[in-house]
């Protein structure tokens, strides 16, 4: 029988790691499926295909969590410094490699073998115009040309489009918890506040009315994500009272998988944030990470997948190869997983030392 006192998160005794980077492969894989223009559900189960489209909402309970922890021990300056650095600096160097890299990497694909920079520069809209719009974590101008055109991808950046999202979570938080935190309020009382936003925020996205233009769906996706952030959130507020129950785990893990077969995935997202935060803050104790699973190369995996899936997919198709889904995928994760331990070693880990 397992016994589990608290949730207690740290990095000598969860698997935090190994969910997140399972979160990143969810990704991956069904990024894959379109792709590569397969049918997901003919190679599995539909309902292993309904558990992986909510690997976004699984990374901001997550990301809530973790973050509302930061929130806490840091002031407000040192707290966006560091978020500041832990995401930027490597988003920076991903954009740049798509201008440097996979972009004229697929160029000189469409043209037979050969690139010409001059043209490769001319091309509109262009890479300096993708660069620069990209740098403030832009949603609106993703495209370079009609490299991708050959395959079904409107843009480089699909992967990253949830990081102004995320980075705003962080401001608002942190907002929260400081104002939280210099009033009167006793901290017995900041759950329910944070539980009143998360509230606010699901219940707005709910009745929010559909195909009003981008900047209403934008505004909508700000909405979702921010709420199931806030559920995260929540999670750690009350983790001290929190302990591992089957009482409670069961008829967790039953009121998930029913709102997530049942309701829209947004909906859904919104309604289990809460107790799904507590299912992966247990499981992430019970399940032990494996030993190679050690340095904190999910965020690479996440921003390089896309890019890569792209240029393999373009390769692929314009030289006919006769390359299977399988294949498709492990070739994917094997180049991306070395781009991600580059921007680890190289880019974010050293920042983030000097940060610390």
């Amino acid at each position: 029988m397992i016994l589990i006192k608290f949730l207690e998160l740290n990095n000598r005794d969860n698997s935090l790691n190994l969910f997140r980077l399972i979160f990143a492969a969810f990704v991956l894989i069904r990024h894959s499926f379109i792709l590569f223009e397969a049918n997901i559900t003919s190679y599995m189960p539909n309902s292993l295909n309904v558990l992986m489209s909510f690997a976004v909402p699984f990374f901001f309970y997550v990301s809530g969590y973790l973050i509302t922890a930061s929130t806490i021990k840091n002031d407000f300056k040192t707290f966006l410094k560091k978020r500041l650095a832990r995401i930027y600096p490597a988003y920076l160097v991903c954009i740049l490699l798509i201008v440097i890299l996979f972009a004229p990497l697929t160029y000189t694909i469409l043209n037979n073998g050969t690139f010409d920079l001059v043209s490769y520069l001319n091309l509109n809209p262009s890479p300096i115009k993708f660069f620069i719009y990209a740098l403030p974590l832009n949603l609106f101008e993703n495209n370079i040309c009609t490299l991708l055109q050959s395959i079904p991808a409107d843009n480089w950046n699909v992967s990253s489009w949830t990081l102004i999202f995320e980075f705003g979570c962080y401001i608002a938080i942190a907002i929260v918890m400081a104002i939280l935190m210099k009033s009167k309020i006793r901290k017995e009382h900041y759950p329910k506040l944070v539980f009143a936003i998360y509230l606010i925020l699901g219940a707005a996205y709910v009745m929010m009315p559909e195909g009003k233009g981008k900047a209403l769906t934008y505004f909508g996706l700000g909405l979702y994500l921010a709420s199931m952030f806030f559920g995260g959130g929540f999670i750690y507020l009350i983790k001290d009272k929190l302990k591992f129950s089957y009482k409670l785990f069961v008829p967790a893990l039953i009121y998930c998988a029913l709102c997530m077969a049942c309701l829209s995935r947004n909906v859904a997202g919104i309604f289990i944030a809460i107790p799904m935060t507590y299912i992966l803050l247990v499981l992430s104790v019970i399940v032990k990470s494996p030993k190679f699973i050690k340095e904190n190369n999910i965020y690479g995996t996440y921003i390089y997948a896309w890019p890569v899936q792209c240029l393999i997919a373009i390769f692929i198709s314009y030289n006919s190869l006769n390359v299977n889904i399988c294949e498709y995928i492990i070739s994917v994760w094997i180049l991306t997983t070395a781009f991600a331990l580059f921007s680890w070693f190289i880019i974010e880990k050293p920042i983030l030392k000097k940060v610390r």
